[in-house]
């Protein structure tokens, strides 16, 4: 299983942080910001844009992410013109694949937390207005978030897996008790699947089988027990719930390709 993250990226410089009220004249026309990625959300009202040969409405809590250097047109609705707020930022990937998969991300999405995000750009704008010690910080980290929200949104929105919803609450539960192992059937239970269809649809959902992905959860969480250095191998190895140390050694290597010991002293 894959231990490298598609998606990696900072933040390293933000441009500006701005709320514009409703206003039914507003509009741009093939805008081009060659030097700052724009991500803006529709606070409220409604506006139309275009994006290259697509056309989209946005509507109230719509999040939007322009790369830099895309060209882009839009208009507020006359009828109901849109607030919103927009932000401009240049970003640090971590590797070419992380570039490529994060600016290819759709341009629009509809997060499932509007209220959430409606406080967080809130924030965003109250901290840049004020630019108090450690505003920088923060700032990055909202963007961050922000970016974070776009980005699950949109990967949600495509993966057509059905039930996704109960299969996320159950990938979350599986990432907070690490240590335990869960048998498909209590899975299952828990969303009101059959385990055979459970099984289906957690593999579709997650690329991988549930043993797997539970073994994948463990073993991660032993290896930052092992960089700590405050765990010796059979320590990690019971933390995570295994209780043959040797299993433990031969599954780490199956997943890592590297022994705990190895681990142990980076």
């Amino acid at each position: 299983m894959q231990t490298n993250d598609p998606f990696d990226a900072t933040v390293t410089q933000i441009s500006f942080v701005v709320r514009r009220a409703p206003n039914r004249s507003w509009a741009i026309r093939n805008l081009v910001n060659r030097h700052f990625h724009i991500m803006a959300f529709a606070a409220s009202g409604r506006a139309q844009y275009q994006c290259g040969d697509r056309h989209f409405e946005v509507d109230k809590g719509h999040l939007l992410f322009f790369p830099k250097g895309t060209p882009h047109s839009g208009r507020s609705d006359p009828a109901t013109p849109w607030s919103f707020y927009s932000t401009t930022f240049e970003l640090l990937f971590a590797n070419p694949h992380s570039e490529e998969t994060l600016l290819g991300l759709p341009t629009c999405s509809m997060p499932v937390n509007t209220a959430e995000l409606q406080a967080l750009f809130s924030e965003l704008e109250r901290l840049w207005v004020g630019r108090e010690g450690g505003f920088l910080l923060r700032c990055r980290s909202i963007i961050l978030h922000l970016l974070h929200t776009h980005l699950r949104a949109c990967c949600s929105s495509d993966s057509g897996v059905p039930h996704s919803g109960k299969l996320g609450s159950i990938v979350a539960l599986l990432q907070a008790n690490s240590a335990r192992t869960f048998s498909i059937e209590e899975l299952a239970e828990r969303v009101d699947l059959s385990p055979s269809r459970f099984r289906v649809l957690f593999k579709q959902y997650t690329g991988h089988s549930v043993v797997r992905y539970q073994n994948w959860l463990r073993i991660n969480k032993a290896k930052d027990l092992l960089r700590s250095g405050e765990y010796s191998v059979a320590d990690a190895a019971r933390e995570v719930g295994f209780a043959d140390v040797y299993y433990f050694s031969r599954l780490f290597k199956k997943l890592t390709g590297t022994n705990p010991s190895y681990c142990r002293n980076r």
